[in-house]
């Protein structure tokens, strides 16, 4: 009974904000700029949570989500009445901050002499069991970021938008612009380059601990 009022509750939300977002909307498109505005507080923490699982300086966060605000606008006179506004502008926010990490595209290669202690460890038990213990989220956020960092920009943003975001194959394929088949394709291609990022820490370590050994 109380899964039902919950569902019932929640679809009731939902209704609300589509109506309340296409009233806004539609004011905004016959040139209403304080609708508009509105209508992007009511979306920015969003747009800036997804920005900033890519970026890390605030400054970065903010001249990217500039950018997704401006391409809204001067798109938004050709937004289709009716249509979803969030998968929409989340679709612009994909593509921007690809744009964004395709100009830099420093690709920083993480070498086992990076790593801190604990992410070291914390490679170890990865390596000897196949998955993190609760006590070590926080080494495995930020060893995962480190080797994230090193992904090209097509294959960094598919899985944050998977494993950061949690969308499902259909949200991610919406937000990319492609297929399902394809979008499936590109979350296995960059699950393997995480894996393999991880492989190439673990060879570099066996191989300081080699040479090491042979020095002392």
């Amino acid at each position: 009974m109380n899964d039902r009022r919950e569902d019932q509750e929640s679809a009731e939300r939902w209704r609300e904000a589509s109506e309340r977002d296409a009233h806004l909307i539609r004011q905004a498109q016959e040139g209403d700029q304080e609708a508009f505005e509105a209508l992007l507080r009511l979306h920015d923490q969003h747009v800036c949570a997804i920005i900033g699982s890519f970026l890390r300086r605030k400054q970065d966060v903010e001249d990217v989500a500039q950018d997704v605000f401006l391409k809204a606008y001067l798109a938004l006179r050709r937004f289709r009445p009716g249509a979803p506004f969030a998968p929409w502008l989340r679709r612009i926010t994909v593509n921007t901050c690809y744009d964004h990490l395709r100009r830099i595209r420093r690709h920083p290669e993480v070498t086992f002499t990076d790593l801190g202690e604990p992410e070291r460890d914390f490679m170890h038990i990865i390596a000897e069991k196949g998955y993190p213990s609760i006590a070590d989220q926080v080494t495995a956020r930020d060893l995962a970021e480190r080797i994230l960092a090193g992904l090209a920009p097509k294959e960094r943003l598919v899985i944050t938008l998977r494993e950061v975001h949690g969308l499902e194959i259909a949200e991610i394929a919406d937000a990319l612009g492609c297929t399902q088949a394809a979008a499936k394709v590109r979350l296995w291609r960059a699950r393997r380059a995480m894996q393999a990022g991880l492989q190439r820490l673990i060879r570099q370590e066996e191989e300081t601990t080699h040479r090491e050994g042979r020095n002392r």
